[in-house]
């Protein structure tokens, strides 16, 4: 198991790729090199530039920062996923998005204030299916705490993108709902590096300014 904590966006995505990479155990699937279970967690959850080493241009990821709450210039967005996300959430009737902004304006917070991605009727055959399973928030205070739980993350590729997209959406929950935001937890069950990508992850890893 894997622990992280962070200050920021891309401290938090470096951390993690380096310390799967660095100190996890050779997984045993034909496609992963490293892949553990991982938990993030991150004090002050910003929308940053992105770490210049992560391989998605900027573009890209502010339409899916903007996308992802907004649901505006979806013909733009390059990760399919984020659109499933997006719809999951916003999509009536029943918006998920709404029933949690609804909750999170009582004075006494329930378990249940959670968003949950995952339709059996389309996921179990769908070409695919979301990674991201659940979205759980609670009132802390005047602050607002947001829990990711995913089944899967690439941490070189998508690892950040990931958790950018969803602290986007932290703040557009704590804005609606009149709070500050507060800690963002990201728990992944398999966050791994791809085979493919080893050579790629060594030379950044190795980079002077990766060191501690």
């Amino acid at each position: 198991m894997i622990h992280v904590s962070a200050n920021s966006t891309n401290e938090a995505w470096q951390l993690a790729l380096r310390e799967i990479f660095m100190t996890s155990r050779e997984s045993d699937s034909s496609r992963y090199y490293r892949d553990m279970p991982t938990v993030i967690s991150i004090e002050s959850p910003q929308i940053e530039p992105i770490h210049p080493d992560f391989p998605m241009k900027q573009d890209d990821i502010d339409v899916i920062n903007n996308y992802i709450v907004s649901g505006e210039q979806e013909e733009l967005v390059v990760h399919e996923w984020t659109k499933l996300y997006h719809h999951r959430m916003f999509d009536e009737p029943y918006s998920q998005i709404e029933y949690v902004i609804k909750l999170l304006s009582q004075e006494e917070q329930r378990g249940g204030c959670q968003i949950s991605m995952w339709e059996k009727e389309i996921d179990q055959s769908g070409s695919i299916n979301p990674c991201t399973q659940i979205i759980w928030a609670r009132r802390k205070g005047k602050a607002l705490e947001v829990h990711v739980h995913a089944h899967s993350s690439d941490a070189y590729k998508k690892l950040l993108m990931n958790i950018q997209e969803f602290v986007a959406v932290q703040h557009f929950l704590a804005s609606r709902a009149g709070l500050s935001v507060g800690r963002y937890i990201h728990f992944i069950d398999s966050c791994h590096v791809y085979r493919d990508d080893v050579d790629a992850v060594a030379q950044i890893i190795n980079q002077v300014s990766w060191k501690k």
